[in-house]
């Protein structure tokens, strides 16, 4: 039993930092929100999807994981950034408008 708790525990330490990375993640959103706002480019970019899909791939087998799970994870990943962009700029530009 002893040696299932510090498992467990390992998992939880893993499960902690996954979540950090994946709100440090989320926190480039707005940034990445921004320059596109500013520079006029959609919120979707298929070359960049494309880009980290393969990537994402590429990584899944130099690390042993399924490539169908890796995939699926950064899919959830990249619309929820996709979401966070969108209100941002939506934010951004109600805050205008109402100082207009």
């Amino acid at each position: 039993m002893e040696k299932l708790a510090e498992i467990r525990k390992k998992i939880d330490e893993i499960d902690n930092n996954i979540l950090k990375l994946i709100a440090e993640r989320n926190s480039l959103a707005k940034d990445i929100a921004n320059i596109k706002n500013q520079l006029g480019i959609p919120i979707n970019d298929p070359e960049r999807e494309k880009y980290i899909y393969d990537r994402i791939r590429k990584l899944c087998k130099e690390h042993n994981v399924d490539e169908n799970i890796g995939v699926k994870i950064f899919q959830i990943l990249i619309e929820h950034n996709k979401a966070l962009q969108k209100q941002y700029i939506e934010e951004t530009q109600n805050k205008m408008n109402k100082t207009k």
